[in-house]
């Protein structure tokens, strides 16, 4: 663990105040200071690096145990707005050394200060299709070289207003240290605004859902409000952020006196409210945002220095969390495991199942399909099934043209389904919420599995996975049961994937065929889940429901899919792929039809007929 996770795991760590305040109150040539470049405020770290590291030296002085690097905007696409893509590395290198030059000042009382690369969100968000993922993430990645190059102690993704941004920065920290050989913990703050949610509009659980399924060390929140504004964001994470929390607020909402913004938060104020979420939420960063100046953070480090105890910092407040495993759409959280009922995973938006969706994709009637979608969301479906696979048309022109009308228009998180690596690739790069990727089997060895696990990790993912080997699908019970094993062990062992992210098909099979060979198979379906449920308790596991009845008329497919899905979840399936307004409640179908359903799921015949 780094010297950094130690210190915030030990005692509260304080933060710095506001960079941008002390930059823009300061009397600043355009000319002479910022070289021509207006409000670029990274190019003050090579034009004036005394005031740079004089804002340091004030923050250090006040109390704080860390600072952030002036490089907010630092990134490459950002630093291009002003011509200064090619000092990237330079500006963020020289902003590192600078803080590390205002530690050297204060090395003679012994304490452990650190530095932080803060990243910011850049100008473009991805999710509203101003930016291609590619582009941003490669740009942060070269931003988190140089800050690496300056020896920072962790990274901060600030400010963060869209779920795909944050993907995006923390994936290109993870290539820069992958590159280096240095790793670094990674923190990520998201601005929540007045409106209760990020400026794309995701809520805190759904924001929270992705960060969480990317690895990263802290969550906090930070800017667009005061510590009041932020309290009941400030609770939700310490009920159910399983990891380290930040908090740094704006010095309240600002004001505007004769023609200038003002922040009404006295330091007094800020250091009351940050107490409060110490004592009764378990915060374990503090520090203040917009407005925020050294006065604020020498009112937050007395009140520090006060705690019970009498040590220079307090440890964290104990806290108890409950994280609920769950997926997202870019707006809300979807639990995996839903009360007294199963995940329904709509499954009328794939080409290869539903004629109608099929017939307007491949006239392009956009509108329909998401419609479709839509209907589907009406119908009481938690997720939804998107698969644009079928002959004759461009697989990846398709997708992307349904992920990106759906990513803002619908709220239910989508099951990303092909059979296709650079189709799921693309779609997951359109993707802010934390999605389900269909699916992992190993019908072709491990190789193709091992390729879709790195797309789930990096992109924090879900994944549906098959009873389905080299030998091909798994029917008996034994098979299902050892494949299932297989895939826990090479998913959730191999490549560290939660247990709960993990959505085992033990897959059924039609049982109207008339052949004698099939009579059996939804028994051992059934069985399967019972044993899998029994063995790996925290995994999901999820049906392509419809199989089970294909070959019968719809009225009759209604009823044994039903009855089917009952007796499923009652063994411990907690998912399926279905369409849910074609379910029906057990007590409202004839008691005769439901017995006539068991007798071909169990295969009730007598003796004599099953010798016929």
């Amino acid at each position: 663990m780094s010297k950094f996770l130690e210190f915030v795991d030990s005692q509260v760590l304080l933060l710095d105040g506001a960079m941008g305040t002390q930059i823009q109150g300061a009397s600043l040539e355009v000319e002479k200071d910022y070289w021509g470049q207006e409000n670029c405020s990274e190019i003050l770290n090579l034009s004036r690096p005394d005031f740079i590291r004089n804002v340091h030296m004030k923050y250090f002085a006040a109390g704080s145990d860390a600072v952030e690097t002036n490089t907010f905007g630092g990134s490459t696409l950002t630093l291009e707005e002003f011509g200064l893509g090619e000092k990237t590395l330079e500006i963020n290198r020289r902003a590192c050394e600078l803080a590390h030059e205002a530690i050297a000042e204060f090395a003679h009382d012994g304490r452990p200060r650190f530095v932080i690369g803060a990243i910011g969100p850049g100008t473009k968000l991805p999710s509203l299709g101003h930016i291609d993922y590619d582009s941003l993430e490669a740009a942060f990645a070269l931003q988190s070289e140089g800050l690496i190059q300056g020896k920072a102690d962790a990274f901060l993704v600030e400010t963060a207003q869209d779920p795909l941004q944050v993907k995006a920065a923390v994936n290109g920290a993870k290539i820069a240290m992958n590159k280096t050989g240095i790793t670094l913990p990674i923190m990520v703050q998201v601005t929540v605004e007045t409106t209760g949610t990020l400026l794309v509009g995701s809520d805190i659980a759904a924001a929270a859902t992705v960060i969480e399924a990317l690895g990263v060390d802290v969550m906090g929140l930070n800017c667009a409000t005061g510590p009041q504004e932020m309290a009941d964001h400030v609770r939700w994470l310490s009920k159910n952020w399983p990891r380290r929390i930040s908090v740094l607020p704006n010095a309240g909402l600002p004001e505007m006196h004769q023609g200038h913004v003002h922040f009404p938060l006295s330091p007094d104020e800020m250091a009351r409210w940050l107490e409060r979420f110490l004592k009764e939420d378990g915060i374990h960063i503090v520090g203040g945002c917009c407005g925020t100046n050294e006065n604020h953070i020498a009112s937050i480090n007395a009140m520090l220095e006060r705690q019970e105890g009498g040590k220079k910092r307090p440890a964290p407040a104990k806290r108890t969390h409950h994280w609920v495993p769950a997926v997202a759409s870019l707006f809300q959280q979807v639990e995996l495991r839903q009360d007294n009922a199963i995940l329904s995973i709509g499954e009328r938006c794939n080409a290869n199942g539903s004629k109608k969706f099929r017939e307007a994709q491949d006239r392009e009637d956009w509108d329909t399909c998401v419609d479709m979608a839509k209907e589907q969301i009406r119908e009481g479906s938690h997720t939804l099934d998107i698969c644009t696979a079928f002959v004759g048309r461009d697989e990846i022109h398709d997708m992307s043209e349904m992920l990106s009308r759906l990513r803002g228009s619908v709220t239910a998180p989508l099951v990303i389904d092909s059979t296709e690596l650079p189709v799921l690739e693309s779609a997951l790069k359109l993707y802010g919420g934390k999605a389900i990727i269909n699916s992992i089997n190993f019908e072709d060895g491990e190789e193709p599995a091992h390729k879709r696990m790195k797309l789930a990790k990096k992109y924090g993912a879900a994944v549906i996975a098959l009873t389905i080997d080299e030998q091909g699908m798994a029917k008996d019970v034994d098979r299902k049961l050892e494949i299932a094993h297989r895939l826990y062990k090479f998913c959730c062992v191999d490549y560290g994937l939660p247990p709960s992210d993990l959505m085992i098909d033990p897959l059924t099979f039609t049982i109207c065929t008339g052949n004698e060979d099939d009579r059996q198979l939804g028994l051992w379906t059934l069985e399967a889940i019972e044993r899998i449920h029994k063995e790996l308790p925290d995994i999901q596991i999820i049906l392509g429901l419809s199989n089970i009845s294909f070959g019968l008329n719809p009225a009759a497919r209604h009823v044994l899919n039903s009855v089917y899905l009952d007796h499923a979840q009652k063994r411990g399936m907690t998912g399926a792929i279905i369409h849910v307004s074609k379910i029906m409640p057990l007590h409202k179908i004839p008691k005769h039809e439901v017995e006539a359903a068991e007798d071909l799921i169990f295969d009730r015949r007598s003796p004599k007929e099953k010798v016929a």
